[in-house]
């Protein structure tokens, strides 16, 4: 049975003044409270945060520790440094981007920093690297509105006292990186970037990023030591639109079930709308083109994404669907007959599929 969580009295009468997300108004402004602080020690959701300290209407987005995306990084001392973070998606009133820094102390302390918006940006996905007196904060996938696709920001945060800093960067910059690996070299001179997402050029797409990039730390310069030679392309609506994919898969999976699902068929009547009949068979077999192939192993670095893989020539081609488009990575050299081959079965397939027309766009 879950314990049902109680507020303590001097959080019940600061909730309402604390309740929202509150950028800072200095370099740093200390924003330790007792709500804050509560919700850091419970990872509270909004809903039930009110529920158990709140008066009146809910008020949001609520402030809340129960983050995706934000750093974690540990001092000597065994002091953590939390950085930024999101709360849950777009689309939900309790989304929120935050551009704050938790401190836990060893001994279980907390202080919260807050920035202005126009020294620290909110972020999300950055990597946070620990150096002699500093943390480096690289990239992050932010809002929209603060993203340039050319390049990607460098933060620096001074631990003697947790001011925040832009670094000027020179070289060639990675375009608009997050959800990446750094690694700092052995000589502590040099960080390494790897994995994660960039925005490709010039369709400003955010794709997977087969470059390893190096950061200097003594000039701030970027440069790009290895591209993996992948092939690959997007498979997307022609009006550039998001799919019906997960819609199409919970009409699937309602029609081998005999439980009724309110949710399939809202999609089922959305597509007899438009004269469209979703085709199961179809479905399971978007992943085998009509070229010897076999299927192998899921991608264990997937994290969650739709991945798929399969075998074609002993080349493994990765199928990737989110509702913005579908990324076709061929994992080493095909022939051309057999990457047509493939580019036409998807886009043959994802066409019917949905109904609609699709395209390809070659990375």
């Amino acid at each position: 049975m879950t314990k049902k969580l109680q507020a303590p009295p001097e959080v019940v009468a600061q909730f309402g003044h604390w309740q929202l997300p509150t950028r800072g108004n200095a370099n740093p402004e200390n924003q330790t409270n007792a709500v804050w602080s509560w919700l850091i020690q419970t990872q509270a959701w909004p809903h039930a945060a009110h529920k158990a300290a709140g008066s009146g209407e809910k008020r949001s987005p609520g402030w809340s520790f129960s983050r995706f995306g934000r750093s974690e990084t540990k001092l000597p001392d065994g002091t953590v440094v939390y950085i930024g973070g999101e709360h849950e998606d777009h689309y939900d009133p309790d989304f929120y981007i935050y551009n704050d820094v938790v401190v836990v102390g060893p001994d279980g302390s907390i202080a919260i920093l807050g920035y202005p918006t126009d020294i620290f940006p909110p972020t999300d996905f950055h990597s946070a690297t620990l150096l002699e007196d500093e943390i480096l904060i690289i990239g992050g996938l932010r809002h929209p509105g603060d993203r340039d696709p050319r390049e990607t920001l460098v933060f620096r945060l001074w631990l003697s006292d947790f001011s925040m800093h832009r670094v000027v960067t020179q070289g060639e910059a990675p375009p608009w990186l997050y959800g990446h690996q750094p690694e700092l070299d052995p000589q502590g001179k040099k960080i390494l970037c790897s994995g994660g997402q960039v925005a490709h050029q010039p369709t400003e797409r955010a794709v997977e990023n087969l470059t390893t990039w190096e950061f200097d730390l003594v000039s701030n310069s970027w440069s790009a030591l290895e591209t993996k030679p992948f092939q690959r392309w997007l498979l997307v609506r022609e009006d550039e639109g998001y799919n019906d994919l997960w819609g199409i898969e919970q009409v699937v999976r309602s029609s081998r079930s005999t439980r009724e699902s309110k949710l399939a068929t809202r999609y089922q009547a959305k597509f007899e709308e438009r004269g469209h009949i979703v085709d199961a068979e179809l479905f399971d077999a978007r992943f085998a083109p009509p070229i010897p192939h076999r299927p192998t192993e899921p991608d264990p670095d997937s994290k969650g994404l739709r991945s798929h893989r399969i075998l074609v020539d002993d080349v493994i081609v990765r199928i990737e669907e989110d509702m913005h488009q579908i990324v076709v990575t061929v994992e080493g050299q095909l022939s051309s007959d057999l990457l047509k081959a493939l580019e036409r079965h998807g886009l043959e397939t994802y066409r019917a599929l949905e109904g609609v027309p699709y395209k390809s766009m070659h990375l």
